[in-house]
Order: structure tokens, then sequence, then C-alpha cells
């Protein structure tokens, strides 16, 4: 039997650290997504500070409206309800019952069409999974207070959010 060195076995270590280093980099870029958990998100609607709200409490948070038309739906109960759009036609609210109740969000195909994503944009926290996740739909049902949140993508990025406050 012969004796390995300790020059020997010191090689024999360097070479394994240096391929498992190398199958380190290899995951790293070429088998993990790019997508970041930790990354932050930006907020384009503070939700909780403006769903469920009167038209003037509405305003105060986003700046003055423009009326666009009246609305109608019977099931929501709603005859001549105003639909008004804020900050240049990127959010627009219909106020039924006097109350910001259905939420649209637009021009937002810079962003991913990720679950984090989509809820940080609306300033929600919990990371929920959707009820709904095909066909670039994702819907979230009775989220917090929240009857329904529903996303729409265009290719991999983000289309629009429609927000329903309270009604179904």
């Amino acid at each position: 039997m012969e004796q390995t060195s300790v020059r020997r076995k010191w090689a024999n270590w360097k070479f394994i650290s240096f391929i498992v280093i190398l199958i380190a980099i290899f995951v790293k870029f070429y088998v993990l997504d790019e997508h970041d958990e930790n990354a932050t998100v930006v907020v384009e609607l503070d939700l909780p500070q403006v769903a469920l709200r009167s038209q003037q409490e509405v305003a105060a948070v986003l700046g003055k409206g423009q009326l666009l038309n009246y609305y109608k739906d019977e099931k929501a109960g709603c005859e001549h309800c105003p639909r008004a759009s804020f900050r240049d036609g990127k959010v627009e609210i219909i106020f039924i019952n006097e109350i910001a109740d259905q939420i649209r969000l637009n021009n937002l195909s810079e962003h991913a069409f990720e679950d984090r994503t989509i809820l940080g944009l609306l300033n929600l926290t919990e990371n929920i999974p959707p009820n709904i996740d095909k066909d670039g739909v994702k819907t979230w049902d009775n989220y917090q207070k929240y009857s329904q949140i529903t996303a729409f993508s265009k290719g991999d990025h983000l289309d629009y959010i429609l927000v329903k406050s309270k009604t179904e």
C-alpha cells in the first residue's frame, strides 16, 4: 500500500472544489429563472387608499379625474353610475353606490405577468396564489376585502388589471 502525500490529497480537493464551482455557475446562469423574489415592486395604484372610497376621497389620492360616461349594470344595481379616468387614463374607476367599486389599471406592458408583480402594483403584500391561472388570465376571488382581482396579459407581459371591490 502506498501512502498518498499531503500534496496529492490537497490537489484532489482543489480539483473537486473547482468542479463544484463550475457546476454552481452553470446552474446560476443556465438553469435558474431570472426573476428575483426579493426584488422591489413598483406600486402603480395604492388600492387600499382608493377602493371603496367616495369620488372626493379618490380625487384627493389620485388627483382630479375626468368623467368619461355613465355606466349601467342591472346586476350591480347601477342605473347611472359615473365612470371616471384618472392619471391620464392610467386608472379608470366606476363609482357604484357612490363608492369606487370597479377599478381598472391600464398600460402595464412594462411589467411581467407574475403573481407577486401584479399584487405589488396594487400595493397588496399578501402573496396568495390565484384561483384561476390560465390562458393569460389570473384571478383572485375574495382577496382580503376585495370581491375579485383579475389580471390580463399580452404575451409574457401584463396588459391591465381589473378590481371589483364590492360587486360580483
